[in-house]
């Protein structure tokens, strides 16, 4: 009997060695199987971006699509995904995607409640150190390798709203970067020094509104296409064709001379700030 069945395990394994063989044999099969396995290498998982943030973020166009159409000019495919912020809900905003690669903070946000949201109030907020470590560890818990991004706001109004002011904000998120290793954008500080440079364009929607206009919105999607890719925003289109609801396609145009001088300010200021921006590992 045991004769008999290890007879019968030889001839199976001779079977399963001859149709493998013939298999390998056949340049089709072997030809698709290499085309697969190069599909998967040319075609990895697309990263998951996340971007979150109130009225800074999304006026007059959110910041999720205008960055998501510049990576795609690019050809550099990612999964860009807006959220409304819940700092006190950190955990159920992750939950939409198993893993985030990018995480994207206004970090206007942290350390304030909800009674200042529209006051204006650009001051650091004297629970920033700990809102901030809060934050990077909820983040963590989900998606351990996730590169944190910090959104620094300007200083559209009242006595520091200046270059200086501005740099301020921007040292305090470094400072936090620094303790809690995460990344910082150069939004800020772009930001205001263009409101202050260029008069003629809308960086702002108006004189009492200190929320971007559409070539502020324009140049902090610049400054973050920087530090997500570490590549100059300089040479993107002028026209970026955005996805909106429904999977409507609209255009977001900027006049070419514009479009220039805010890709190259975007990348003046990160690349005069780079030794700040990417403390974290």
């Amino acid at each position: 009997m045991y004769q008999v069945l290890s007879l019968v395990v030889i001839a199976a394994a001779v079977l399963f060695a001859s149709s493998t063989a013939i298999r390998a044999a056949d340049p089709l099969e072997a030809a698709r199987d290499k085309d697969s396995a190069a599909k998967t290498e040319k075609n990895p998982a697309r990263p998951n971006l996340l971007i979150i943030g109130a009225s800074s973020l999304n006026s007059p166009v959110g910041q999720t699509q205008l960055v998501s159409a510049m990576l795609k000019s690019q050809k550099i495919e990612m999964n860009a995904e807006g959220a409304y912020p819940k700092l006190d809900a950190v955990a159920e905003t992750l939950r939409a995607k198993k893993q985030w690669d990018y995480v994207v903070l206004d970090a206007w946000h942290l350390g304030r409640s909800r009674k200042d949201w529209g006051t204006g109030s650009a001051a650091v907020p004297e629970e920033f150190p700990n809102a901030t470590a809060r934050f990077v560890k909820e983040v963590r818990t989900h998606s351990p390798k996730c590169k944190i991004i910090l959104f620094p706001w300007w200083v559209p109004s009242g006595p520091k709203a200046s270059k200086e002011g501005a740099m301020e904000v921007f040292s305090a998120c470094v400072e936090q970067a620094k303790a809690n290793e995460i990344w910082v954008a150069t939004t800020g500080p772009a930001f205001m020094e263009a409101l202050l440079e260029r008069t003629d364009l809308k960086i702002v929607k108006s004189k009492s509104d200190g929320h971007p206009g559409a070539h502020g919105a324009y140049l902090n999607a610049c400054s973050l296409f920087a530090i997500i890719t570490d590549k100059s925003p300089v040479g993107l289109p002028t026209t970026l064709e955005l996805e909106g609801a429904d999977d409507k396609r609209k255009e977001f145009v900027v006049a070419p001379n514009d479009a220039k001088y805010l890709q190259e300010f975007a990348w003046k200021v990160y690349q005069r700030e780079i030794k700040q921006t990417k403390p974290g590992k």
